[in-house]
């Protein structure tokens, strides 16, 4: 493979191979990473006193608050000075404030301001790593606060949005037993995980994992479920039927750490939903916060490999034995990764030199 050549430093690297790619960014929940949302206009002022909270010691409020979720601490930084300076001391609430105080906005939109705990969206915060394959994870699942990459995005239907009539029919599930789970509000706008669709009128969704993790509490097992609610194709059309199976096929375990070399084009369902679940959503760790990087030479090798650019030589040095070359090269394609992976990565990019070359002499 190509190594990047010495003479290329950090800030060339940086600079000129790393990007932030508009078609993968704009294919979830968009969010302006520019404009930090005041967290002290998310909710009308109060001003009474703070009670008998105030007698607490600062390190139990500080245990305490740390339950609450970003609405009600909102709300306690209204109640009066003395709240305002303990919420503004609570180094979770801080964190998210200073790193990701852009995404509440969408939290509120999608209705779940009051959903997760401040530890919790703390907690995805300090992580970078994708719950489902362990790469760098850009993206926050909105209902379980849970990080993702964008290939698991794509592949993983646990990692997907399904309406409540379609998890009711693919699932067995009552309505009361449904409205047990968290939900959101879908936010109007376009998406394009699966095929490009304008989403503008905003439905209910739950998490298909959620909803087949009921199922299977309530029945039993997965071959409970399809005794008891076999999909016939004379009760459903081909293309609900697929749909049901897909979504009763999420997988509730991680995916391999060789994700990449083990999905193969055909592994690819249709998500109805895509997208709509799901932020990019930055990770601060030891106080430095980053939101993800992709490589523009892992889409080049792409692009060329498209037209025919690649000899067989190059293919076998690059993709692993058995996999679909065009899916394996698309997929680094849309890997994202944490600034210090990045430099790593690039001394084996294939496409990396030229790329840095090409760019930095444009600028020359």
């Amino acid at each position: 493979m190509a190594m990047v050549p010495f003479h290329f430093s950090e800030d060339d690297i940086f600079a000129h191979l790393a990007h932030r790619p508009h078609y993968i960014l704009d294919s979830v929940i968009s969010l302006d990473e520019s404009a930090h949302l005041s967290f002290m206009g998310l909710q009308n002022r109060h001003f009474c006193p703070l009670g008998d909270l105030g007698k607490l010691p600062l390190e139990i409020l500080h245990e305490s608050l740390g339950y609450l979720d970003l609405q009600s601490i909102s709300r306690l930084s209204r109640v009066s000075w003395r709240g305002q300076a303990v919420v503004g001391s609570l180094v979770a609430h801080r964190d998210l404030v200073k790193s990701a105080s852009h995404t509440f906005k969408a939290l509120s939109r999608a209705g779940i301001l009051a959903l997760h705990s401040v530890t919790v969206l703390h907690g995805a915060l300090q992580s970078e790593n994708c719950s489902s394959c362990g790469a760098y994870g850009a993206f926050l699942l909105l209902l379980s606060a849970e990080r993702c990459c964008y290939v698991c995005l794509a592949y993983n239907q646990s990692q997907w949005m399904i309406s409540a009539p379609s998890a009711l029919a693919s699932f067995g599930l009552t309505k009361p037993q449904l409205k047990a789970l968290p939900s959101l509000r879908s936010i109007p706008g376009k998406y394009c995980i699966s095929p490009r669709r304008s989403r503008q009128r905003s439905v209910q969704l739950f998490s298909v994992r959620a909803v087949k993790e009921l199922a299977l509490k309530i029945l039993g097992s997965l071959e409970a479920l399809e005794e008891k609610y076999p999909l016939n194709y004379w009760d459903h059309s081909s293309s609900k039927l697929d749909k049901m199976r897909c979504y009763r096929q999420a997988p509730l375990l991680p995916f391999a750490p060789n994700l990449l070399a083990s999905l193969q084009a055909a592994n690819r369902y249709n998500d109805e939903y895509g997208g709509m679940g799901t932020i990019p959503f930055p990770s601060m760790l030891e106080g430095v916060t980053q939101q993800g990087l992709w490589c523009r030479g892992c889409e080049l090798t792409s692009e060329n490999y498209n037209v025919g650019e690649l000899d067989a030589d190059t293919l076998s040095q690059l993709i692993p034995h058995g996999c679909h070359a065009g899916r394996f090269l698309l997929n680094m394609q849309y890997r994202a990764w944490s600034e210090e992976a990045f430099l790593q990565h690039a001394k084996h990019c294939h496409s990396a030199a030229s790329v840095i070359s090409q760019r930095w002499m444009r600028l020359t």
